[in-house]
């Protein structure tokens, strides 16, 4: 068995999500390869289309939503004889050759543009290729709907009939969770991670992060929770990749010794196992990350769209809250942090939810175990 993972750099989900997968194969001793699918296209189009999205979604999340939404009233919008679908199906040529010279007989797609070019690749062809879509947020991605694929893997039983709404046949769904990396599943205790963080394990800890890219209104909601928040708590904000937010809340951090101020950090695990408290947006790695540890999460509605679908599943089902206005959630993190019955309310919530180690599911259902 050998398996090619089609990711794409447009947010950092994906690419987390791809590696997760190909962690579970390597464990298992089956060889799996990694490779973004718009180099297929040119190098030249990953980087304008990667870096684009970067700048819609930290600078102007609103055209992002429209722009979702647009596609959710449009499922036909990545159809053949579209522009979209001519331009993902360019690297179509150079993908089927990338799979034939690999030896590849599976094929795993983690962003929606993949299995368009997938498609393309293998039309017409007489090529034993097993297919598969993982799905990276809570919802249906409109444009998945024509993609043919074999298998769909999808976060939740609960969308099964969300998926059948878009003509995908329930044989091909197989709920198995959003895919994190193993070292999620294993559980440090928290006055430990405190201790290990520089925090005091008597302390409250917020932890507060809006994806890889630092978005949305974090100075303005940090600035009003350091005023009202109680002595005993202290705030880790991860900015990510986001130079100029790590700048300017540096300022803020110098002024009040329990803030603490990061850019990109790779011990995420860690954080989460000492956090009291996660104020986020509703990614869906990174809620999926947060739910492998039972960390109560509130929502900032920074991009929408479909981490809008995010937002309402978690919130339904208990372990999150949030508020429409996003300013009005630094009130709301500063009242949890004041009522330990609120967050252990939270905390109880996550022990109705499945426990599925994704992306072992993932490899042991291709594998045929």
């Amino acid at each position: 068995m050998r398996v090619l993972i089609l990711s794409s750099s447009t947010g950092a989900g994906h690419d987390s999500c791809a590696k997760a997968v190909k962690e579970a194969f390597d464990n298992n001793g089956v060889c799996c390869d990694i490779a973004e699918v718009l180099r297929f296209i040119s190098p030249a189009a990953s980087f304008v289309i990667t870096n684009s999205h970067t700048l819609i979604y930290r600078h102007l999340p609103w055209a992002f939503n429209i722009g979702y939404k647009y596609m959710e009233n449009h499922a036909s919008f990545y159809s053949k004889g579209t522009v979209i679908n001519w331009f993902l199906s360019l690297g179509r040529k150079k993908l089927y050759n990338y799979i034939v010279g690999g030896g590849y007989d599976t094929v795993i797609c983690t962003h929606p543009f993949a299995t368009v070019t997938l498609a393309a690749a293998l039309d017409g062809k007489d090529i034993n290729v097993k297919t598969a879509f993982v799905s990276t947020d809570y919802t249906c991605a409109p444009t998945i709907k024509r993609s043919g694929i074999d298998t769909y893997f999808i976060p939740d039983a609960t969308l099964i009939p969300e998926f059948e709404a878009y003509g995908i046949d329930s044989a091909k769904l197989s709920p198995s969770g959003i895919p994190v990396k193993q070292v999620f599943y294993k559980k440090t205790n928290m006055a430990d991670a405190k201790k290990a963080l520089g925090i005091n394990p008597k302390n409250k800890h917020l932890l507060v992060m809006c994806g890889s890219m630092g978005c949305g209104p974090i100075k303005n909601i940090v600035t009003h929770i350091s005023d009202k928040m109680p002595k005993n708590t202290e705030i880790t904000v991860v900015c990510g990749t986001n130079k100029r937010l790590k700048t300017s809340l540096g300022k803020l951090a110098k002024s009040n010794s329990n803030i603490h101020i990061k850019g990109f950090v790779d011990n995420m695990p860690l954080y989460l196992d000492s956090t009291d408290l996660y104020l986020t947006k509703p990614g869906g790695l990174s809620t999926s990350e947060a739910v492998s540890k039972s960390v109560p999460m509130v929502f900032i509605n920074a991009v929408a769209g479909c981490e809008a679908h995010n937002l309402k599943h978690f919130v339904n089902l208990g372990v999150a809250v949030t508020d429409e206005n996003k300013y009005n959630v630094s009130s709301l993190c500063t009242e949890l942090l004041n009522n330990d019955d609120a967050i252990l309310a939270l905390k109880t919530a996550f022990e109705s939810l499945p426990k599925i180690n994704s992306a072992n599911h993932i490899a042991n259902f291709l594998k045929g175990e």
